[in-house]
């Protein structure tokens, strides 16, 4: 039988996974070039899921917990530059598809085109981002409560 943690683990498992495979679906790949908001995007939610892992182990090794701090550090670091990529609006490539929507105002849509035009506003930005990652920031945050005895045993 597993305990509530475990459990509890499996679900946000499954919704990280869920999530992954919904972004990333949405992605374009780059026609030229390297993609590098697509690797960003693969290690923002692939190094959380091996902090989630590695969470149900006890890490007795040095090496081991070496090794999950800096996983840690890299996943909180690629988590921040994401999530103020998505705060800022400068969330990777298909952000300049403006120009064929100017083409077709010209037709008489005006009115009907200003709705969709809109931004959402901030809040709903921010309230949309912890939404849909909430899974990567459960799994950092639940790495952060295992990685404190251990930073505090470094000191």
């Amino acid at each position: 039988m597993l305990t509530q943690i475990e459990w509890w683990g499996g679900v946000i498992f499954v919704l990280g996974a869920l999530t992954y495979r919904m972004v990333m679906g949405a992605l374009e790949r780059p026609v030229g070039g390297f993609p590098w908001y697509r690797l960003m995007m693969h290690v923002f939610f692939l190094a959380p899921a091996a902090l989630l892992a590695g969470y149900f182990y006890p890490l007795t090794q040095p090496a081991l917990q070496y090794g999950y701090l800096a996983l840690l550090a890299i996943s909180l670091l690629v988590v921040a530059v994401m999530l103020v990529q998505e705060m800022t609006g400068d969330s990777g490539p298909g952000e300049d598809e403006g120009g064929d929507k100017e083409k077709e105002k010209g037709k008489g849509g005006e009115a009907a085109e200003a709705d969709e035009d809109e931004e959402p506003g901030w809040l709903m930005s921010v309230v949309g981002a912890i939404v849909l990652y909430s899974p990567v920031l459960t799994a950092c945050g639940l790495a952060c409560t295992k990685a404190w005895p251990m930073v505090q045993s470094l000191t």
